[in-house]
């Protein structure tokens, strides 16, 4: 007996300290569960502390309500658009103007270049002449550039072609000092450079770069604020350092501005910028990059282009203040991901770092930091490898709060006051599962399974799912299988025009308010969410876990998601009288599709792909032309229990792209509306209607339309009366379009859809 207690300490203390060891090694490597825990400790940290914002930097926002502006028009701009606005933006005393966006081609409707398409056509040469005397449009931004001297362009890179080819490459308008030569290669990259237009980039007073890379979730934490791009020509024996243009950030470029200085100089750990006016010293970490400090996203930041262009601005938010030109247009797709949200504008990153410089207020992770947490967590898992060895379940424990909770303590403190990145919960995480090993050497492994799959589908699929899945976790492996599946797309309709008069804050919390709930549903009846596709919807049933009613489950989904979406819409309307209300369109088909993990081993998702998926988000798309909130494939009928519904026949029809057509009906309720004498009475009419349509009785159909819409009193629902005149509306719109088509006497009933 004592034996075998002496080999069980032994083996728990080699493991106790294999796991040490291993993490220690761990603790100064880019692994990605490292990283991952660290990323989640940091942005925990910007959250509960964000950095308090000034009033300094604004974002002229090129937003959805400028782009749908017929006077404006969708983006890109012509020039001389551009260039009012930098006037305007001057009229009001900026002190300096930035653009988060590159101007890489010639103006398309420039005189000139519409001229030389003209001539292509054969255009009078005369009239050509003349048009090619105006202006040409970037002469008059360059101009209008140049007249400001506060203008920074921005630029990005592009993978290089090939080792012989290289874009244009623009020489840096600022000088770059560096301290010690050696440090450069963290600074260089394989890229081209995407640059402005010659004679814009010839008067700016400074180009500065946006590239960032995101971290492996996708999010952006920190951004390189030097790159160094290879010239074109290089002459003999030059130095690495002279073989290279180097370009600062487009904040750096700003602050250059701000600071009125001609160089930046380039340490091992800083970016200076000393200038006539002001100092700036970024700090950076070992690859050159700047760790961003977020504040909290203020709808005060943004200023929309269009009051810009009509004087719409009081003047206290613009004078002195230094400007951003970017977009939160989702269409324009500069939407990133911060700590702070998800689908936030990628221009508030650069607010970030110059309101950052401007307050001199920064977040670091020296080297120092790593190794004082290497011996933290060396001292305290010798501890607990003395207590597992010498003490009982008690000391163990004392010594694990205790360390956890310092550990966390000095993070949180160093953070604050210091504004050092410290991370406390990797030890902390290491200490509790040497605390875990030394009480269950087997709990790890399993648990460990467990967590991959919920942080797989813990966001995608029912609890009830969840646990099913969570015995058998061999099912996440890459690859896939071909089963019956029904499958539901939900879009919400005119989502546009709703959010023409948001702003980028409301559009967000709007879009978190009604897929939250929607999501709710598909997961409530066992569905699994495939993926968000702005304000869209996809999900599935029956997979990855068998389910005998996933008809059944899709169209009850369905219909709870009406009832939510009604119930969001009167709690809208019961704060503000004027929002527009939300409709969303639902397809809904069955048929067999493969499903599985798909993807890359680096990353894959659990997807489905097949026709019948295709003809699911078809058929959504139809519900515009059909007027019908929910419109089912005709195959959901043959799956149990579906056919006990409230449904209503619309058409036969062949969509776009598929030769087989197929029957379509409009979900109305559950078995309870269907066993009602309303509905039952509502189908005869209908069916009489549908009898009237197939055999080309266009006035038979006209009259019956008319018997429809008086049986439609008896439903009793304002909802219901609302559904059924929608379909009436449709139906009398079709058969004016029928009565101008000439059929065959054996007309099969079959419509083509004219559009997706």
């Amino acid at each position: 007996m004592i034996s075998k207690l002496k080999r069980l300490i032994s083996i728990n203390n080699f493991i106790l300290i294999a796991v040490l060891l291993s993490a220690i090694y761990i603790q100064n490597t880019d692994s990605r569960a490292r990283s991952q825990i660290q990323n989640l400790v940091f942005d925990s940290l910007n959250r509960a502390y964000p950095r308090a914002a000034s009033d300094q930097v604004v974002i002229v926002d090129i937003d959805e309500r400028s782009l749908d502006r017929p006077e404006l028009g969708q983006w890109p701009w012509p020039r001389p658009l551009v260039a009012d606005l930098i006037s305007k933006l001057n009229d009001y005393k900026v002190n300096v103007i930035g653009f988060d966006m590159v101007f890489a081609e010639a103006d398309n409707t420039s005189p000139e270049q519409i001229a030389r398409s003209w001539r292509n056509n054969g255009e009078d040469e005369a009239m050509l002449q003349q048009i090619m005397r105006l202006e040409s449009h970037d002469k008059i931004m360059a101009k209008t550039i140049r007249a400001a001297e506060n203008i920074v362009l921005g630029l990005n890179f592009e993978e290089r072609r090939d080792t012989d080819s290289f874009g244009f490459t623009p020489r840096p308008k600022a000088a770059l000092d560096v301290t010690d030569e050696s440090i450069i290669q963290s600074y260089i990259y394989p890229f081209d450079t995407v640059a402005n237009y010659p004679i814009l980039s010839r008067f700016a007073y400074g180009e500065g770069h946006f590239y960032a890379i995101p971290d492996g979730d996708g999010i952006y934490r920190r951004i390189p604020m030097v790159m160094g791009i290879k010239k074109a020509n290089i002459r003999q024996g030059a130095s690495a350092f002279e073989q290279h243009f180097f370009y600062p950030s487009l904040t750096a470029e700003m602050l250059r501005f701000i600071a009125q200085s001609k160089a930046l100089s380039l340490s091992a750990d800083n970016l200076s910028i000393k200038g006539a006016a002001q100092d700036f010293t970024l700090p950076l970490d070992k690859k050159g990059q700047f760790y961003v400090w977020y504040a909290k996203p203020r709808a005060q930041s943004y200023i929309s282009a269009y009051d810009v262009l009509n004087n719409k601005v009081d003047p206290e938010r613009l004078e002195g203040k230094i400007v951003l030109i970017g977009t939160s247009a989702i269409g324009l797709k500069d939407i990133r991901s911060t700590p702070m949200g998800t689908n936030r504008p990628g221009v508030e990153v650069h607010l970030n770092i110059i309101d950052q410089a401007l307050q001199g207020a920064y977040i670091q992770r020296p080297d120092s930091i790593i190794y004082g947490e290497k011996i933290a967590l060396l001292v305290a898992g010798l501890l607990m490898f003395i207590a597992a060895s010498r003490l009982g379940l008690m000391g163990q424990t004392l010594i694990i709060c205790i360390g956890i909770s310092g550990a966390l303590m000095a993070t949180i403190y160093g953070y604050v006051q210091y504004g050092l990145l410290i991370d406390g919960a990797f030890p902390a995480f290491i200490l509790f599962i040497l605390y875990v090993i030394s009480v269950a050497m087997g709990y790890l492994s399993s648990e460990q399974d467990r967590r991959k799959v919920r942080d797989a589908f813990g966001h995608y699929i029912s609890p009830s799912y969840m646990k099913e899945l969570t015995q058998n976790p061999d099912k996440l492996a890459l690859g896939g299988e071909e089963k019956i599946i029904t499958t539901l797309f939900s879009d919400i309709r005119g989502f546009t025009s709703i959010c023409e008069d948001l702003t980028p804050d409301e559009i967000i919390s709007l879009m978190n308010d009604f897929l939250t709930p929607l999501s709710d549903s598909i997961m409530a009846r066992r569905g699994t969410i495939d993926k968000y596709m702005g304000d869209a919807i996809m999900a599935f049933w029956n997979a990855p876990i068998d389910d005998e009613n996933h008809a059944l489950n899709a169209c009850y989904t369905a219909l709870e998601m009406q009832r939510r979406l009604n119930a969001l819409n009167a709690e809208r309307e019961s704060q503000s009288s004027d929002v527009k209300p939300l409709r969303a369109g639902i397809g809904i088909n069955t048929g067999l599709a493969a499903v599985g993990n798909m993807g890359s081993q680096q990353r894959f998702a659990y997807s489905a792909l097949g026709d019948s998926v295709n003809l699911a988000s078809r058929l959504e798309m139809q519900t515009k032309q059909y007027q019908v909130d929910i419109l089912l494939g005709g195959d959901c009928l043959a799956q149990n229990g579906v056919d006990k519904l409230a449904l209503l026949e619309l058409d036969r029809l062949r969509v776009i792209g598929r030769a087989e057509p197929i029957v379509v009906y409009a979900l109305l309720g559950d078995e309870a509306y269907a066993a009602s004498a309303a509905y039952q009475k509502q189908q005869e009419c209908h069916a009489a209607l549908l009898q009237a349509y197939r055999a080309q009785d266009w006035d038979k159909a006209s009259d019956q339309i008319i018997h429809c819409l008086s049986a439609v009193s008896a439903t009793g629902s304002p909802i219901m009366h609302e559904a059924y005149r929608r379909i009436y509306d449709f139906y009398t719109k079709r058969i004016a379009e029928m009565r101008m088509i000439q059929h065959p006497k054996d007309w099969d009933g079959v419509y083509t859809a004219q559009a997706k």
